[in-house]
């Protein structure tokens, strides 16, 4: 490929991002969710992945601002957001962090093993961080990057904290949630393929949106058999924030760079406006007792067929199980039931 072919294919990938968020703002603009100043988590604690900029760090400022204690997971700049969220919080102290690489399954592990040594017990979990790469690219457990940040090292992540008992209400009138940041580009995405789901294939920048949205389907996939399996015990939630002021032209040809931007300005959100379906899922009192709700930004959607089927639901769970037992993470055969929590 020529440096212009790689030019426009990177602006492929940037045009149909733009395009989809200036529609998604329009459709979406005068409605509001019905988050109260009452809708409140003071003494609970909150675990926020990715949240050291963009969209992770606005739902963690927001969360702060409700009384939540953070914890806050990310690969990298640790200190400074932790001083960030921590100027919110109630008391600097409410705000720690904790290193969690999504590229490194051993990280998510340590992560974990580093939670339970605390004596964590988070009331909320919401799993923000992704990733969008130009290009397939292997991890160092063997899988694709887009793959395992999207969805497989999610899907352990949460298994992991619900097998140690790490999400858990300080409230037993209140079921702890766990929300996951998924994307409406699951609708769209190729249909799931399970003879090669894990398997690493070579592909390129024309293909980096449509990876996303496959990861993104898989994570949805998962987000709906786990509020199956987890009914009564934990409340799953997912939402696609929309379109969010971010750095997602960085790669477009230099002469349509000022295009681009402009639009982003125009018609993107904020992260702070964009975090308000997150932190609604996190608090809101008028969900209480529901489960498996997707909201689009400030609107419910019924997710996609193929997100919610079952039966699919059932084979991406057991085989995301398999692959990672064949790379040394073998799982408890299922999450808690209502009867293992009232034995703890």
């Amino acid at each position: 490929m020529t440096g212009t072919d790689r030019s426009a294919a990177r602006y492929d990938g940037a045009l149909a991002a733009t395009l989809s968020g200036v529609l998604d703002r329009i459709r979406n603009r005068g409605a509001a969710l019905p988050l109260t100043d009452s809708d409140r988590l003071d003494g609970s604690t909150c675990l926020v992945t990715g949240a050291n900029r963009g969209l992770g760090l606005a739902i963690a400022r927001e969360l702060a601002k409700r009384g939540a204690g953070l914890i806050l997971a990310c690969r990298s700049g640790l200190d400074g957001a932790v001083r960030d969220v921590g100027s919110l919080a109630r008391r600097p102290t409410d705000v720690s962090g904790a290193e969690l690489d999504l590229g490194d399954l051993d990280s998510v592990e340590r992560c974990v093993e580093d939670l339970e040594r605390r004596g964590v017990r988070a009331r909320v979990v919401i799993l923000n961080a992704g990733v969008v790469p130009r290009e397939a690219r292997k991890t160092r457990d063997g899988f694709d990057e887009s793959f395992q940040v999207n969805f497989l090292a999610d899907y352990l992540f949460a298994r992991r904290l619900l097998e140690r008992g790490l999400v858990a209400s300080d409230d037993s009138a209140h079921l702890p949630r766990l929300v996951l940041v998924s994307s409406e580009s699951h609708r769209s995405a190729p249909p799931i393929d399970l003879a090669k789901l894990g398997i690493f294939e070579p592909w390129g920048m024309r293909q980096a949106v449509e990876q996303y949205g496959y990861g993104k389907l898989l994570l949805q996939t998962f987000t709906s058999e786990l509020a199956r399996r987890t009914r009564g015990v934990v409340a799953v939630h997912s939402l696609c924030p929309g379109a969010v002021r971010t750095d997602i032209g960085r790669e477009a040809p230099r002469w349509v760079k000022p295009a681009l931007d402009l639009t982003m300005r125009a018609f993107f959100q904020a992260p702070e406006t964009a975090s308000l379906p997150a932190v609604y899922l996190a608090c809101s009192r008028a969900i209480e007792g529901e489960t498996d709700v997707y909201l689009h930004t400030t609107r419910r959607r019924a997710v996609s067929a193929a997100a919610s089927d079952p039966v699919l639901g059932r084979q991406v769970w057991e085989r995301a199980e398999s692959l990672l037992a064949t790379r040394g993470h073998s799982l408890r055969a299922e999450p808690p039931t209502p009867s293992d929590s009232k034995g703890t």
